[in-house]
């Protein structure tokens, strides 16, 4: 059986031109419709395997080609393979990724019977039945004289960044437990967050935002931003954004200094912010219950919704979903989750408290901290006994008697970082981080040289603040009505039509009938008018002040007697100043005395004795 077998998938590949391709076995992603395929069982969810088909084969296919009857065969020709080599190398990355990756959710916990439940399992249970790493991801840091405490991970997350409120400020590798800096400010900390990579670090104070570097040296004071509550960076385009009590959303470029824009919100103070991901729009939740999103290019909300009845605490986006599911936090304990591509509530519960910090991991988990609970979801769809009551949780854990404050996930790992008011808590949530990560993106184990060699590559491929924008796609795409006037205005064209007179502008219409001139000569007359005028009123202010000035009186007898104490002060500069006066004084007359013994000898008149005038 080998020896027919191998015969054939042989011969597949013999022939040249459309003949080849025959017999090969049919793609995952090669259908009728080019387009991804049905979502089953073995097979990655559509929205997964967006990211490998960057081309859109239907843009130069034959059939789009020949509607469109492009004249230039060899451009059609040359876009016609362009897409085929961009289609066939997404092809095999899908496929490639398919066979190496595991696209399964393996690593949440499993009930073997119905009658168990996962939130049951403690965190000991979990430590002492995993491998020996898990055991140091586990940890507590009791740090009850500074909190509560706000966190952040870098990219890679590797690295750890807390702030105390009470101003103490640690960042360390949480990894191999190597402290970096830690710094104890003396005022009042908002907010901290990692710029590009664990070099620099933003934190958020009393009334400024400093930049700090590894070793903890302040190296920027970032004036511009005044009273700071929450800051999110963008890293693909170097941009720090910060919302504050003044209500202003402000935008700083990191690589360059500048501050890029600056947008009034006009809702007040602002607690809650959150990045989209995908898109790199900031979310704002604000106290009146409304959610608005931002981009630094325009300078009003793109979208603007009345989320909640009260004001928003918390706002998380889900990066699983390339940011198309939001979950917003209310006051009144509300909680909702949202589709953001038709802005439609999919679910809402309800808490007994009002959720604190919310965060969403890279496989679509939701931590929840509300009061001193911590509640993870799985399934946010699932409705619970209750329409108001919450979804089962999938795991669950107590602080007793102790507030939480702030929730992160840990990128690439089963950790949730968790800030309250006595420290900070690492939580182990099977099944929450990517395994697979891109090593080009981020890689957790990069050395030094790696790092530099990173960080020039993304400053090179900075990506402009103008390109953010709602729809991703809008890129590469084609403005028809725009593209249209300028083909029907080429004059050289073949079979070009003049457009008839009843569909021109004014402007045209004055041209042909001769009168555009006459109007500019009527415009450059109205001109000369407002010039004689702008004239006159400017004399008529200048009179108007030389009146005033003769108009002033004597000066007040206060003003008298605070000169006269002047006068009567004596300090070393006004005795140099008066000496040379008085030199300037007594050489100004000599010189007129000179000027005048030099007229009357010139003139004839002088005496014998005015010559020895001269000096």
């Amino acid at each position: 059986m080998d020896g027919p077998v191998a015969s054939t998938s042989k011969s597949l590949w013999k022939g040249k031109g459309k003949g080849r391709d025959s017999g090969r076995d049919e793609s995952l992603l090669s259908n009728s419709n080019r387009s991804l395929p049905k979502q089953d069982d073995w097979v990655p969810p559509t929205q997964s395997l967006k990211k490998y088909v960057y081309a859109k084969p239907n843009m130069a296919d034959k059939n789009f080609l020949k509607q469109k009857a492009i004249p230039d065969k060899k451009l059609a020709h040359h876009l016609q393979a362009l897409t085929s080599a961009a289609k066939t190398s997404s092809l095999k990355a899908f496929e490639h990724d398919d066979l190496l990756l595991s696209h399964s959710n393996q690593g949440l916990i499993e009930t073997e019977t119905d009658l168990e439940r996962t939130w049951k399992v403690g965190q000991q249970e979990i430590v002492d039945g995993s491998a020996i790493g898990v055991a140091g991801k586990a940890f507590s840091l009791k740090l009850d004289e500074f909190g509560p405490y706000a966190l952040d991970y870098t990219r890679n997350g590797r690295h750890l960044a807390i702030a105390g409120r009470k101003g103490h400020v640690a960042t360390f590798d949480w990894h191999s437990g190597r402290l970096h800096t830690e710094l104890h400010l003396r005022e009042t900390v908002r907010s901290i967050k990692w710029l590009h990579d664990e070099s620099f670090f933003a934190v958020a104070q009393k009334k400024y935002v400093y930049i700090y570097d590894k070793a903890g040296l302040e190296v920027h004071q970032l004036r511009d931003h005044i009273e700071v509550n929450q800051m999110e960076f963008l890293p693909y385009h170097f941009l720090l954004a910060t919302i504050g009590n003044a209500g202003y959303l402000k935008y700083q470029d990191t690589s360059t200094g500048q501050l890029v824009a600056e947008h009034r919100t006009k809702l007040g103070s602002c607690q809650t912010m959150a990045q989209n991901p995908h898109n790199a729009f900031i979310h704002l939740g604000h106290q009146n219950g409304t959610v608005s999103l931002w981009s630094p290019s325009v300078s009003k909300a793109q979208v603007q919704l009345q989320a909640h009845r009260g004001p928003v605490v918390s706002i998380a986006l889900d990066p699983s979903t390339m940011g198309n599911r939001m979950v917003t936090a209310g006051l009144d304990g509300t909680v909702k989750v949202w589709d953001t591509r038709k802005w439609a509530v999919l679910n809402e519960f309800h808490f007994k408290k009002t959720p604190a910090s919310a965060a969403f991991s890279q496989k679509g988990l939701l931590g929840l901290g509300w009061g001193n609970h911590i509640s993870v979801f799985n399934d946010l769809q699932k409705p619970g006994q209750n329409p108001r009551m919450s979804p089962p949780p999938y795991m669950t854990h107590t602080f007793p008697g102790v507030p939480v404050s702030n929730v992160k996930f840990c990128p690439f790992d089963d950790v949730l970082g968790v800030g309250h008011s006595t420290g900070i808590t690492s939580l182990v949530i099977p099944g929450a981080g990517e395994p697979n990560f891109d090593s080009l993106e981020a890689d957790p184990y990069e050395g030094k040289r790696r790092r530099r060699e990173r960080e020039v590559n993304q400053l090179l491929d900075k990506v402009p603040f103008d390109l953010i924008t709602l729809d991703t796609d809008l890129l590469g795409k084609l403005d028809r009505k725009t593209a249209a006037p300028s083909e029907t205005e080429n004059q050289d064209k073949p079979g070009w039509k003049d457009t008839p007179f009843s569909q021109k502008t004014r402007l045209d219409r004055l041209k042909v009938k001769g009168e555009a001139v006459e109007e500019e000569d009527e415009s450059s007359g109205e001109e000369d008018e407002d010039e004689e005028r702008r004239k006159a009123r400017r004399e008529e202010r200048v009179e108007k002040a030389d009146a005033k000035k003769r108009a002033r009186g004597r000066n007040s007898t206060l003003k008298k007697m605070l000169r006269k104490r002047r006068r009567n002060v004596v300090d070393p500069q006004t005795v140099a100043l008066k000496e040379k006066l008085s030199r300037a004084r007594d050489a100004t007359k000599k010189a007129k005395l000179n000027a005048m013994a030099a007229r009357s000898a010139a003139s004839g008149t002088a005496g014998a004795l005015d010559r020895f005038t001269f000096k």
